[in-house]
């Protein structure tokens, strides 16, 4: 059980119709529950407040959309402190746990204090050049170096803490938190962790030696990949929306952030049923006389 919400903050994907059209019957039914509302300014063509000004004033914030949104509202939620409750208006939807057409009984249940809070532990990727300037972002899934060209390959000499593991020549590197060990991480054939378990996973791309295999490191370490010269120019990328040009001999370091982003869920445990659904992992294959 969590504290019923006093002021719900509304955000969504501004480019989807459906986004449009549902917020204003949203808004006047969380009103008639004698709750207030408050709507992010891309919703609303500019009348609302900017998204780092309504995570500051809301209980919650509701997210409208699919996990790019999520992602998007994740890093503003998580400084302000702000617990978020998604609503899947996209496709796949791993991160928004709860369909369009369970919004009303969903939000009777959020209104309730019935649902349960879900602790992620985000990413940080921060860059030091040679000339010392720095650079960083903050990630719920993942940060990824590649190159510029993404017909090339990088090469980096990786560290985890102070030892050294070897010099990747692959595609690029990718530091995903559980949460996003189901994106980019496990295309690339990264395992999949549960997203409350407190590690990083680190998985090459395309590597180009059977050596360097995915590995799960404790949220104590630090993942370090320096940019060797010889390769393509390389960029890090964060969350997929996030990204800094890299130069030769640049270091990025990879940690867990600082902050965390709360979940709200209805039940605990979805995340295997929602592996389930929506990869269709661990099934069967159906029988010859299933098939007939």
């Amino acid at each position: 059980m969590t504290r019923p919400p006093r002021h719900v903050g509304i955000f969504g994907n501004r480019e989807k119709a459906e986004v449009r059209s549902l917020v204003p019957a949203l808004s006047r039914w969380i009103r008639k529950q004698g709750i207030r509302v408050s709507l992010e300014a891309g919703i609303t063509r500019g009348r609302g407040l900017t998204l780092a000004s309504l995570v500051k004033k809301v209980d919650v914030l509701l997210v409208l959309g699919g996990d790019g949104t999520m992602l998007h509202a994740a890093r503003a939620a998580a400084q302000a402190g702000v617990p978020i409750f998604g609503i899947n208006l996209g496709g796949l939807g791993f991160l928004t746990e709860t369909s369009e057409d369970q919004l009303y009984p969903a939000l009777e249940r959020l209104f309730r204090g019935d649902v349960h809070t879900e602790r992620r532990l985000m990413v940080e990727a921060r860059v030091k050049s040679r000339s010392g300037r720095t650079w960083s972002a903050v990630g719920l899934n993942d940060a990824v170096i590649h190159a510029r060209d993404r017909s090339r390959v990088v090469a980096l000499d990786v560290r985890v803490g102070p030892t050294p593991i070897g010099t990747l020549v692959a595609d690029g590197l990718i530091v995903a938190t559980p949460t996003g060990s189901t994106a980019y991480s496990l295309s690339a054939g990264g395992p999949i962790v549960g997203p409350t378990i407190e590690a990083l996973i680190a998985t090459p791309i395309s590597p180009h030696t059977f050596a360097f295999r995915p590995l799960l490191v404790p949220v104590g370490e630090t993942v370090v990949a320096r940019v060797r010269a010889g390769h393509a120019p390389a960029a890090v990328t964060v969350d997929g929306q996030q990204s800094r040009p890299l130069s030769f001999d640049d270091e990025v370091t990879f940690r867990r952030a600082k902050a965390h982003v709360d979940l709200l869920v209805l039940e605990r445990g979805t995340f295997y049923e929602v592996l389930r659904t929506k990869l269709a992992w661990a099934e069967l294959p159906r029988t010859r006389a299933a098939r007939r």
